[in-house]
């Protein structure tokens, strides 16, 4: 049997894991994305992850739930859907390709009206954990998200849902995932039609 070392780390309440040599797919959404009950039941869903072992069936199972409960509100296109702006998602799009400083590639993503997704590779000898990955992109945007909407306040939910690809099954459908999301939520006839996919 082959173990995978695995690394828990919290953000506010809920559980994140690293794998050591993992590739991540990450989501984040804008703090006004979801109705609160919304987001007190994928609470309850995450905070149940933080008690099982991160390579089981069991792990995985629970993930795609708590994603296909975030995915049906997202693309809904709730709040104030501010990504919609060229100049929001274009900020998000340049701040994932400058990554490559810090040795990640954003090799993927898709930019949504409100919330994002793509996969975080880091090569060999990056030294930042994903939780220094995430608060990098989520801090550098923030202020001047705000400045491009002209508002205040949170501009980021606290917490992003992540989910290690464990093969390449896994990260060949998580790719027609995000290249398929805009089309289903028809923001373009194909995945190549619109701007802020890669």
């Amino acid at each position: 049997m082959h173990f995978v070392h695995t690394t828990r780390f919290r953000r506010g309440k809920l559980p994140h894991w690293e794998v050591e040599g993992g590739r991540y797919f990450v989501t984040v959404r804008l703090a006004d994305s979801l109705p609160h009950e919304v987001v007190a039941r994928l609470q309850e869903i995450h905070c149940a992850l933080s008690a099982i072992e991160p390579a089981s069936e069991q792990f995985a199972a629970l993930q795609r739930q708590y994603f296909r409960t975030l995915e049906k509100y997202l693309d809904a296109g709730t709040g104030s859907c501010a990504l919609g702006d060229p100049r929001c998602a274009q900020l998000i799009a340049k701040e994932l390709t400058a990554l490559a400083d810090w040795a990640v590639e954003a090799p993927h993503f898709t930019i949504m009206p409100n919330h994002w997704h793509a996969l975080l590779v880091p090569r060999t000898g990056c030294v930042h954990s994903l939780g220094q990955v995430m608060k990098r992109l989520k801090g550098r945007t923030a202020k001047r998200l705000r400045s491009i909407g002209g508002g205040g306040g949170a501009v980021w939910q606290r917490e992003w849902f992540d989910r290690w690809m464990r093969d390449d099954s896994e990260w060949e459908k998580t790719i027609a995932y995000i290249h398929n999301n805009p089309v289903k939520a028809g923001l373009a006839a194909t995945w190549q039609e619109h701007p802020w996919t890669k």
